[in-house]
């Protein structure tokens, strides 16, 4: 039995190597192979590989493996650590560039295989290689070609943002000249067209923009004409200012009299705090005579105890006394007892009294309490009658100054009935005027910014007038400043003004 199963063992043995030969063998069909010793030598090579690197087994056989790599890169560290990893048993695998025979540039995708022997020793080093250098050449390639399209589109890309750049800054002569390719021509073309059509529309614009500026001045110069016109409607507004100088004296009383009447107010309040005061120790008073009160009950109450209690001790004692005869001990006992309870009265007797003593005071203090309170109570009185007259007289105070401000309405309303035309007329073409002046000088400042290569004539503005200010709001102001209170100390203040009319 033990043959039979040597032999099984042996087939089985045997069909796994053939099944191991047949896998090595497609593989070196198919692959470039290569064997190095852990030095990288080179042990052998299949004809895939030497066919792919142009070299015969001989001319490298037992040679290094930076045969196949650039001088500059097998003196390098990156290399070393390359063998380091190889002969720490790392499997390695990814794109390589290689050189073949004569220099010639070889890009394979390799994997570089540890092989052990039984004993985990490291033995040699097996690289499996595909030839990828058509394909690779053909993605170098076709990356050079899309760097040299993306260079001339950053070149046209930098001659756009000039040009913008310029035609932002205002300069409409910014062309494109640079020679563009056939592909970028319809570029070049409407740029230059867009600029060009923008040129003439900012130079027509700049033409109107000082036909504007030109109207508008002659437009402000009659608004300020037409605004002279008002000065001889000053003299009605001398009457106003008298009858405002009435105003401000009949003002400033009511300003006196609302003061005193704040103070007397102010007064009353303080006296209404303190009869407050009054009020509250008045019921304090009367809750300690309550509590009195009710201390005086329960006394009263254990003195009718005690009462009780010394009558029946007084029956009891009559009655030992006739039972007794002339045994008088018994009644020695019970006179004792009532002269105890005697006693007890006696000392409630006397906490009353004090406490009678006590409740005294407090009603007296209460009583003087409640006077208290009643002559605060007449001061009170006594500050809102003057109150009362304080604010008759603001009364009459504020008669007068609506009999003043009746004449000042006649006279405002009889200079309204010429001016309030003219005056409209002047603010309104006024500002309009000065309005469209602004704007048609900015509308010039911003069409000035560009550029149009043309020459345009300058046009000088008129010197820029400053409006005559109108009497009508210099009176109006006035009258404000005297209707208000206080105002009679600089009420002649503007009288040097009407010597300009």
């Amino acid at each position: 039995m033990a043959l039979f199963s040597i032999g099984r063992e042996a087939s089985d043995q045997a069909s796994r190597i053939c099944e191991l030969a047949g896998v090595v063998a497609a593989i070196q069909r198919s692959q470039a192979v290569i064997e190095f010793n852990l030095d990288g030598s080179i042990i052998t090579a299949n004809d895939n590989f030497l066919r792919t690197m142009g070299y015969a087994l001989d001319d490298i056989q037992g040679r290094p493996h930076s045969l196949f790599v650039e001088p500059d890169f097998a003196a390098s560290s990156d290399y070393r650590e390359f063998w380091r990893r190889l002969n720490a048993g790392e499997f390695l695998t990814g794109k390589y560039r290689r050189l073949g025979k004569g220099g010639r540039e070889v890009w394979i995708q390799a994997s570089y295989n540890p092989v052990f022997d039984r004993h985990g020793k490291l033995t040699k080093i097996i690289k499996f290689a595909a030839d990828i250098t058509a394909v690779e050449t053909e993605r170098l390639e076709s990356e050079r070609e899309r760097d040299a399209i993306r260079q001339e589109q950053d070149e046209i890309v930098s001659v756009l943002a000039q040009s913008l750049q310029r035609l932002a800054q205002g300069d409409l002569t910014a062309r494109i000249d640079a020679h563009f390719d056939e592909r970028y021509a319809r570029l070049k073309a409407d740029f230059n067209a867009a600029v060009d059509s923008l040129k003439d529309a900012m130079g027509a614009i700049a033409e109107a923009a000082g036909g504007m500026e030109s109207g508008a001045a002659e437009i402000a110069s009659a608004s300020n004409d037409l605004s002279k016109r008002t000065e001889q409607q000053a003299a009605s507004l001398e009457e106003t200012a008298a009858a405002l100088d009435e105003i401000t004296a009949t003002v400033k009383r009511s300003a006196d009299g609302a003061k005193q009447a704040s103070a007397a107010a102010s007064s009353a309040s303080r006296e209404a705090d303190r009869s407050g005061e009054v009020v509250r120790e008045a019921v304090s008073a009367m809750g300690e005579i309550e509590k009195s009160s009710g201390q005086i009950t329960q006394i009263i109450g254990v003195i009718d105890e005690i009462a009780f209690q010394t009558n029946l001790l007084a029956l009891n004692a009559g009655v030992e006394a006739a039972r007794a005869g002339e045994a008088g001990r018994g009644f020695a006992v019970v006179a004792q007892e009532v002269r105890a309870l005697a006693q007890r009265s006696a000392e409630a007797a006397k906490e009353i009294k004090q406490l009678i003593a006590s409740s005294t005071a407090q009603v007296e203090r209460g009583v003087r309490l409640v006077g208290d309170t009643g002559q605060a109570l007449t001061d009170i009185v006594a500050k809102v009658g003057e109150i009362d007259t304080l604010i008759r007289e603001i009364a009459e105070s504020s008669q007068e100054q609506a009999t003043g401000l009746n004449q000042v309405n006649a006279a405002v309303n009889q200079m309204d009935q010429v001016t309030q035309q003219n005056a409209a007329m002047v603010e309104q073409a006024t500002t309009s005027a000065a309005q469209l002046r602004g704007e048609a000088q900015d509308l010039a400042r911003q069409v000035s910014r560009f550029q149009t290569g043309a020459v345009v004539s300058q046009r000088r503005p008129a010197p820029a007038t400053a409006p005559a200010p109108s009497p009508v709001h210099e009176q109006r102001a006035r009258i404000q400043a005297y209707a208000r209170p206080g105002a009679a100390a600089v009420a002649h203040a503007p009288s040097a003004d009407w010597e300009e009319f």
